[in-house]
């Protein structure tokens, strides 16, 4: 670890009012940081593991310089820990959170705080979720736990109400540009756009393997809607890609389709409009909302753990009686 987190500088509003919270001693026990897939959720919760750890906080967050900042520079702090989804299904299993929630129960060596962050919060299984119940019901002292999740639906409802929920938005455009332009993004402003405002999607998205892969989506949408090829051949045209990266990418292109029939300007992808301009009329707008929750649905699901190609063949299937009918 060379240098400690910046905050994302899109999302500084949100950065200086947990500040002056921490400052006060107050801040609650359990933070669960929601938003987009991209707009920066495990860097902001790095950045505010960092300052509560911090012994000499300053403007900008942890200062660098204190002994906990220096342990935290060596990956050697005792008082932080975290948890990241794990194995083939991605998800963070019940013995990982034992040990979290008896570690969370210790004092800290240093008088401050001892701070937990589970990344991907919305992987904990059925049990490991109910095992984290407990520690929220009843927290130690001085004890902060951070979570992230894009999918709060998915995490149970005991979970969310017992955490701060705090939404994390693009606050500020212009500092997301010029931060995709800093790294040498191509029309950082477009890219923006064409990412739903997510700056780490967007920068992302100029990959290769990202460029290809929605040229394969854009593709078996097309050829889907507009009956160039069979269910299977198009479900194995994707059966490559991660089953929850095409679900999620489906179900944005419904809710453009959804806005497009309805008259609703949207800010989007010059081919994905193009795309939904040709394929929108093939369905009715109850079909479009219908298929909306079915993609949510799966994708709620252990999607990580699901074949695409057997996934996105019952999907199409369904989708060309839809258009049949």
């Amino acid at each position: 670890m060379d240098a400690l987190t910046s905050c994302p500088p899109w999302l500084t509003k949100k950065a200086d009012a947990l500040l002056s919270v921490i400052r006060t001693g107050r801040l609650h026990h359990a933070l669960l940081l929601t938003g987009i897939e991209g707009i920066g959720k495990h860097l902001f919760a790095q950045w505010l593991c960092e300052a509560l750890l911090c012994s000499n906080l300053t403007e900008q967050g942890a200062c660098g310089n204190c002994d906990s900042c220096r342990q935290l520079l060596a990956e050697a702090n005792p008082e932080y820990t975290q948890l990241v989804p794990e194995g083939a299904a991605s998800t963070i299993r019940i013995d990982a959170v034992r040990e979290l929630v008896s570690w969370l129960q210790l004092t800290p060596s240093s008088g401050g705080y001892r701070v937990a962050f589970i990344s991907q919060a919305d992987s904990l299984n059925h049990a490991s979720a109910n095992s984290l119940l407990k520690t929220l019901e009843e927290p130690a002292d001085n004890a902060i736990l951070v979570l992230s999740a894009s999918r709060v639906g998915k995490l149970p409802a005991t979970i969310c109400s017992r955490c701060q929920q705090i939404h994390l938005d693009i606050e500020d455009s212009d500092a997301a540009i010029k931060w995709l332009a800093d790294r040498d993004v191509s029309e950082p402003e477009q890219a923006l756009l064409d990412a739903g405002h997510a700056p780490l999607r967007a920068a992302a998205n100029q990959q290769a393997d990202y460029q290809q892969n929605f040229k394969l989506m854009t593709k078996a949408w097309s050829d889907l809607f507009l009956y160039k090829g069979s269910v299977g051949r198009i479900a194995d045209s994707l059966s490559d890609l991660a089953t929850a990266d095409c679900l999620s990418v489906f179900a944005s292109w419904c809710v453009v389709a959804v806005k497009q029939a309805e008259g609703v300007s949207v800010d989007v992808n010059r081919t994905v409009g193009q795309l939904l301009g040709e394929t929108q009329p093939c369905l009715t707008n109850e079909q479009w909302f219908t298929l909306h929750a079915r993609l949510l649905q799966l994708h709620r699901s252990d999607s990580a753990s699901f074949k695409t190609k057997p996934v996105l063949e019952g999907l199409f299937a369904d989708i060309r009686r839809m258009i049949n009918r």
